[in-house]
């Protein structure tokens, strides 16, 4: 996941200049969070261009409501949240009860917002905003023990996201890393099924989820074996997987811009 904040915050520059010029053709700049929020893992845009939406360490899912309103809370991943106790919170232990989502990505034709929340599986929420309503928690018999980010299908509204291990939860990330953990999942939720299938097993700590332009794979990044990975989903080669690119650094997330091209945030892989 996170190896130093100079790299989320590596992380957080890129997405915001993706969105941005993906989706309302703007400059560049800065957004300061709120005093004491810490996190911004992904950042999104709803179906009418407004935001962004980004999600923080102590459980929340915030959005930008312009230079003069600032930052406002948006949805919540636990129903256990207390915000007496959760707000600004920074330890990993309370994030299984404040919640901690990490993946975001808005349904373009029902403006609903899905989620990957480390603890509570796959959520969606509506464009209203508020609780969030649990989706999936398990796939064949076994856990989500770290939900972590996802993509969306925008025809055919199926979300393909990571379980980055089935063994360490997020709070773990740093162990899972050191012990070589290859227990990652790249998983598909149909929302018409509500059906969750294994698409790739053994992942080396699977993180970012991007398709291409033309939907007919789907990538998915494992940052300690410093590749992504290509999942073909039609054609010839469909339900067979490569090795897209080999990295220097250890990837993280991944987003696709408009003109079909990836960008991929990397880390030094914990070397100083």
């Amino acid at each position: 996941m996170k190896f130093s904040q100079l790299f989320i915050f590596f992380f957080i520059l890129i997405s915001v200049f993706i969105c941005v010029i993906s989706h309302q053709n703007l400059k560049y700049g800065k957004l300061e969070l709120p005093s004491g929020v810490s996190g911004p893992e992904s950042v999104a845009f709803d179906c009418k261009g407004e935001g962004p939406y980004t999600v923080t360490s102590d459980g929340r899912i915030l959005k930008w409501k312009g230079s003069k309103h600032g930052w406002k809370e948006f949805a919540i991943t636990s129903p256990f949240r207390i915000p007496k106790f959760c707000d600004g919170s920074i330890n990993p232990i309370m994030e299984q009860v404040c919640g901690r989502p990490l993946g975001l990505k808005f349904n373009e034709v029902t403006c609903e917002l899905y989620i990957a929340d480390a603890y509570f599986g796959l959520m969606v929420v509506g464009r209203n905003g508020g609780v969030a309503k649990q989706l999936a928690i398990s796939v064949e018999g076994v856990p989500f023990r770290f939900t972590n980010v996802l993509d969306i299908d925008q025809d055919t509204e199926i979300v393909y996201f990571t379980d980055t291990s089935t063994i360490f939860p997020r709070w773990a990330y740093a162990i899972a890393m050191q012990t070589g953990d290859k227990t990652g999942r790249l998983l598909k939720y149909d929302p018409r099924t509500k059906q969750v299938t294994v698409l790739l097993k053994g992942l080396s700590f699977s993180n970012g989820v991007a398709l291409n332009k033309d939907k007919d794979f789907v990538l998915v990044t494992e940052t300690t074996a410093a590749k992504v990975t290509r999942y073909w989903l039609r054609g010839q080669k469909s339900q067979t997987n490569d090795t897209f690119t080999q990295l220097a650094g250890c990837p993280d997330n991944i987003q696709r811009n408009s003109h079909g091209d990836f960008w991929v945030a990397q880390n030094n892989c914990g070397i100083p």
